[in-house]
């Protein structure tokens, strides 16, 4: 439910999107092609350049498929609400907003003064037809069926009502969902608008702070708007409280939120390039103020560069090893096994190694950065081979000249780890081989298998054909396990992978993602937490950051937590080029 593929409502094709989102980055190693840019007129002055690796073909939240194009509409279009500092969230085209006590039916007040970039109002038609847009069983586009279960209704021209199937504590999060103009768009089939080569991708109007200018291959310039904005208040868990905006049934008067801040950058410009190593050569050459979507080994190498600094946002997007716990594979039933083979495993040397530092050690599946960890139920499990070696022993299995034996059966044991291949995702590909090199110090036989993404997601996993896979996996700002985990999930077209069924474990997710108080939450969060660290049902490795590197010429953002890169460009309109750039 949760915008830019995040699973959250019925997340189910949402999380199988994001997988294969995550383990389809552009290779490095494919011939580069240096992008046209014409000169500046005497005297104007030079944006924020940023270089990005393609395609970057079009600027539609109906459409965009690319991380480059992701990053784009994320400044040329704008939700009800948007991402404020730390864990908040806070207005956006929406100043006020209300919910009912059991958190089935929220209700936005769109603000008087939000407008289109040709002018005309925002209004609640362009809700209404973003939302049933993306329910369309039409729509093919990013994020299909991820607002299933919720009806949209215009209750008048600037209030809009959603009512939910599924009440969820996360749906503020939804509604940060980018819209797009029902004056312009209503009447074009939904094929068309949800399609790469859509004309409105190639010129659209959005409502975000800025515009875009120009869509040339090779390069997208994005101007700000200039438009005045009266102060607004808050929703419930919007802003200026230290409480984060979990609790969507705050009923506190909102408090006053200043307006947006008109850009300080003359323009965004991103420059596109069909790999990453051509953007690494750009911003070496001067040519770029910063460079995003490389790999750990390059961000690295970037930070020679003088003047150079790396910004690390702290992610939701975990790297884990998911194991078949069909009973068609008794092997991993057993959580003692399960944990056994997770401590068999150096993370801390995966992190510094294969990651570069650039990730934090996951010993949960709950990102340390969410309001929803708690730290005291936190349980991790160190990585000691000789202690994983007794444990498999103390559970029956037998170690062997080739491998190990499993109980009551008599050939030995192998593993086949599956990935995404190194032309995919040459990272993730790197932290299996890691992997796979700690469980053969263990005595366990075992090989890996690169797959396109698409392979390894849909003739693999989602049939339950393997034993063991690497995923990345985006848990998002409002972690939601409930599609990973729940055995209503194991169906061929759900994300619960590993097949396990448990209705205790279904309650405590069921619970999790409820609305409620921010202490029910937490306390809801806190016994998941505590059953997911008992039963070890997934093997955690790894919470990425979010890297850029940037010249020390840009000043101005402010880490926060992310769930996608494009959520980078939080706090865009405060950012500043040094003085005197000409």
């Amino acid at each position: 439910m949760l915008r830019r593929d995040q699973a959250v409502l019925a997340g189910l094709s949402a999380v199988l999107v994001g997988v294969a989102l995550s383990l389809g980055l552009p290779s490095a190693i494919a011939p580069a092609t240096q992008p046209t840019v014409q000169p500046l007129a005497s005297g104007q002055l030079r944006p924020y350049v940023e270089g990005v690796v393609g395609p970057l073909e079009q600027v539609s939240p109906l459409s965009a498929r690319t991380q480059a194009e992701r990053n784009a509409v994320a400044l040329v279009f704008s939700g009800l609400v948007r991402l404020g500092p730390d864990q908040t969230i806070v207005p956006d085209l929406a100043d006020t907003w209300d919910v009912d006590s059991g958190g089935a039916h929220w209700t936005f007040h769109i603000r008087a003064d939000a407008t289109w970039h040709d002018g005309v109002a925002v209004t609640a038609d362009d809700v209404a037809f973003t939302v049933r847009t993306l329910r369309s069983a039409d729509y093919r586009g990013p994020g299909a069926a991820s607002w299933k279960g919720v009806s949209v209704t215009v209750v008048d021209r600037l209030t809009v009502r959603f009512d939910l199937a599924t009440p969820l504590g996360g749906f503020l999060q939804a509604a940060t969902q980018p819209l797009v103009p029902a004056h312009i768009l209503d009447g074009i089939s939904v094929q068309v608008l949800s399609s790469a080569a859509s004309p409105f991708g190639r010129q659209p109007t959005g409502a975000g702070p800025y515009r875009l200018a120009t869509l040339v291959p090779g390069r997208v310039r994005l101007v700000p708007v200039t438009r005045s904005r009266s102060a607004s208040t808050a929703g419930p868990g919007a802003g200026g409280s230290p409480t984060p905006p979990i609790d969507g049934l705050r009923t506190d008067a909102p408090p006053l939120v200043p307006p947006r801040p008109a850009s300080v950058l003359s323009a965004i410009e991103f420059r596109v390039y069909d790999n990453a190593a051509a953007v690494v050569q750009a911003f070496r050459n001067g040519e770029l103020d910063a460079a995003s979507g490389l790999t750990p080994v390059q961000d690295s190498e970037l930070l020679n560069v003088p003047g150079t600094r790396l910004i690390r946002y702290p992610g939701t997007t975990l790297l884990a090893i998911v194991l078949n716990l069909r009973r068609t594979h008794p092997e991993f039933r057993d959580p003692a096994v399960r944990k056994a083979l997770l401590a068999a495993l150096d993370r801390d040397g995966i992190v510094n190694t294969a990651l570069w530092g650039f990730a934090l050690r996951a010993d949960g599946l709950i990102p340390p950065s969410s309001w929803a960890f708690d730290p005291t139920v936190n349980q991790p499990i160190a990585g000691d081979p000789t202690g994983a070696a007794a444990a498999l022993q103390k559970a029956g299995w037998a170690r062997t000249d080739t491998s190990w034996k499993v109980p009551g059966v008599a050939d030995p044991f192998a593993i086949d780890l599956l990935s995404a291949d190194a032309p995919s995702n040459p990272t993730s590909f790197a932290v299996a081989d890691a992997v796979v090199a700690d469980w053969r110090r263990l005595g366990l036989a075992v090989t890996h298998t690169g797959l396109s993404p698409a392979e390894l997601s849909t003739t693999r996993l989602q049939v339950g054909d393997f034993g063991a896979a690497l995923l990345s996996v985006n848990i998002g700002l409002d972690p939601d396990l409930y599609p990973l985990l729940a055995s209503t999930q194991t169906v061929t077209t759900g994300s619960n992978f590993s097949g396990f069924q448990d209705a205790g474990l279904d309650k405590l997710l069921s619970a999790a993602r409820a609305p409620g108080s921010t202490e029910a939450r937490k306390a809801a969060y806190s016994a998941l937490q505590r059953q997911l660290t008992t039963g070890s049902y997934l093997l955690p490795l790894a919470f990425r950051d979010v890297v850029v590197v940037v010249s020390d010429r840009v000043t101005g953002p402010v880490v926060r937590a992310v769930a996608d890169p494009a959520d980078r460009f939080w706090d865009v309109l405060t950012w500043r080029l040094a003085v005197g750039r000409t």
